[in-house]
């Protein structure tokens, strides 16, 4: 587990106090991810760093996976709760939300055969002129869904996309390794 700078906690507390702080984390991530009935042995007190307004919204939006991780940012009295979920499969999702609860985003990592029809179509002829797929994320946030496509290119050539569902080019970035 990574402690991120502006978190409040890297100068103002002793190492010791980290490490609880985490790993009271971790298990309130075990007692998300176990779902209501279930019982934690450190008991009801894991559970009391996560608002019951953050441990409904990871559960919506599990997708039958399971939680791998939290990580808490902190910016003066605001928190931000990045919530790592392995999916079933080779599949990943990563969730921001608020100390209030509230979903800000939600990232899905995708293989080259989960992409839609209509990105697929604005990626095979990328990948017809030797151009060799890196990877793909589903972003949802604030209702609008997006693709963000990496490729490598011949030429030492990195390409990044940013598609619509419909796959119209949002945004595309080439940047040259030498």
């Amino acid at each position: 587990m990574f402690l991120r700078s502006g978190t409040g906690l890297e100068a103002s507390a002793p190492a010791n106090m980290k490490r609880r702080f985490f790993h009271t984390l971790i298990l309130a991530c075990a007692a998300i991810a176990a779902g209501p009935g279930a019982s934690l042995h450190a008991g009801d007190e894991a559970s009391k760093h996560l608002s019951e307004n953050v441990r409904a919204k990871v559960s919506e939006n599990l997708g039958g996976g399971h939680v791998d991780d939290i990580k808490v940012i902190r910016i003066d009295e605001r928190q931000l709760y990045i919530v790592e979920i392995d999916l079933p499969g080779p599949r990943e999702r990563k969730l921001h939300i608020t100390g209030e609860g509230v979903l800000l985003k939600m990232v899905d990592k995708l293989r080259l055969a989960d992409l839609p029809p209509a990105v697929r179509a604005v990626v095979d002829p990328i990948l017809a002129n030797k151009g060799r797929f890196d990877s793909a994320d589903k972003v949802t946030a604030s209702g609008k869904v997006e693709y963000h496509l990496e490729f490598d290119l011949p030429g030492r050539v990195e390409l990044e996309l940013v598609l619509s569902e419909s796959g119209e080019v949002i945004s595309r970035r080439e940047e040259a390794d030498f």
